[in-house]
């Protein structure tokens, strides 16, 4: 009998969704989890909203869900360092923003021993390192950065905690991104850290970012790689927070629900303002963008709009138009999700051809689209006219990107920490 041959083919490494649960919005998250609709396998929460989110988490946790919490460190030393929420954690300092200065050794143990202690006691699986922002023109907090990891990994390790991981969150600018010297300087420091993975927010990027920064922080991010440990780019929406993966550059994208999808440092020199949201919103993937309800209105209200962009998945929105709104957190998190997990599922060497041609390519024909329609409200034509061409100049600079072939390196894919390793990052199976 002739032997039967078995073509082995690689696995295609996975790529991995987190989702922030930002301070609003985790009993619309409750609910979904609840019945069944939260996708998401990994999630991030704020060491400063834990409290009020416990529950959420416990039962996040208890179905299988990594979770990785956010000291808010970096906040403490800027003028956000008043917020109650802030305040009300053992690590922080009531009297005025902290100061690179104010940490000796001791310093750096009393807060790395508070930050464990939390840790422990919330049940995470992994903790972002307490890090500061760092720019060109500011690097003071480079040494005390890296010695409180060290300092959290010791006292995790003391207090019965060595199963939980550190990642490391490099908070910086695009500026200092593009310095390949000081780059080259902080990925050398990293490199020997007690970590697993590097998480990357950069201000200035996100859900919003233009085609040219998009590219830039792609081809930028590449010379990471050296650490050789997975990327994860933090505060990232948007087509922009996609094409990271898609083009290899990362292995892994953080974002909120109409939050956290995008970072300012400039934000980090007003005091907290204590006022509310951007009110009620809906994520229009042909459009890249939220849309308020009266917006959407007016869109539909011209011939073809409707049909154009209302929500016609069947598996996300029944109901189409009115589920958009009535349920805009599962809408949200289910065209995220999806657009994930299709890349993830594609073989890496096509992943940013997919991208192209099924994501970002779709979409521009639906704004070019919306575009021509008589839309009577002048603000929200304007609004759609924009967003088609920001989509536009995105896929330029894109499609240039991708026509000089596949890049040498690509960020390792990070591993699941949550209830069993055999569960899918995206896919949650």
């Amino acid at each position: 009998m002739a032997a039967t041959l078995h073509v082995l083919r690689p696995q295609t490494p996975p790529l991995a969704g987190f989702l922030r649960l930002g301070h609003t919005g985790h009993r619309k998250l409750a609910e979904l989890h609840a019945a069944g609709r939260f996708p998401y396998k990994r999630v991030v929460v704020d060491a400063a909203h834990f409290l009020e989110q416990r529950d959420l988490v416990k039962s996040l946790k208890a179905s299988g869900c990594e979770i990785v919490i956010d000291p808010n460190f970096a906040e403490m030393a800027t003028a956000r360092f008043g917020s109650l929420a802030l305040q009300k954690l053992g690590w922080s300092n009531v009297d005025r923003p902290w100061q690179d200065s104010d940490f000796g050794t001791r310093r750096n143990y009393d807060a790395a021993r508070a930050i464990a202690k939390f840790a422990i006691e919330a049940g995470v699986h992994a903790i972002l390192a307490p890090t500061h922002l760092i720019e060109a023109s500011q690097q003071s907090w480079r040494t005390v950065d890296m010695r409180m990891c060290e300092a959290l990994r010791h006292e995790l390790d003391q207090a019965g905690g060595r199963e939980i991981e550190i990642d490391y969150q490099f908070i910086t600018t695009a500026a200092v991104l593009k310095d390949a010297p000081l780059r080259d300087r902080l990925a050398a420091d990293i490199a020997g850290l007690p970590i697993s993975n590097v998480w990357l927010r950069v201000s200035g990027f996100g859900a919003t970012a233009t085609g040219l920064g998009t590219r830039t922080f792609v081809e930028t991010v590449r010379a990471l790689h050296k650490i050789d440990r997975p990327l994860i780019v933090d505060m990232a929406g948007g087509f922009a927070g996609l094409a990271t993966l898609a083009f290899g550059a990362v292995a892994g994208i953080s974002h909120g629900v109409g939050q956290k999808e995008g970072f300012k440092a400039s934000d980090w020199s007003k005091p907290p303002s204590g006022g509310g949201g951007a009110g009620a919103r809906t994520y229009i993937p042909e459009l890249d963008r939220y849309l308020k309800e009266e917006q959407l209105a007016a869109i539909y209200a011209a011939r073809g709009g409707r049909s154009r962009f209302s929500c016609n998945d069947q598996g996300c929105c029944p109901g189409g138009a009115e589920d958009m709104f009535e349920n805009s957190h599962a809408h949200f998190i289910n065209q995220r999700h999806r657009q994930i997990e299709d890349i993830s599922g594609t073989p890496e060497l096509r992943r940013s051809e997919q991208f192209l041609l099924k994501h970002l390519d779709p979409a521009i024909r639906s704004a070019r689209f919306g575009a021509n329609l008589k839309i009577e409200d002048a603000k929200v034509a304007e609004t759609v006219n924009a967003a088609k061409g920001r989509m536009i100049r995105l896929r330029d600079a894109l499609s240039d990107l991708d026509s000089k072939g596949q890049p040498d390196t690509r960020s390792p894919a990070t591993i699941f920490r949550g209830g069993s390793k055999s569960i899918s990052a995206v896919l949650g199976r």
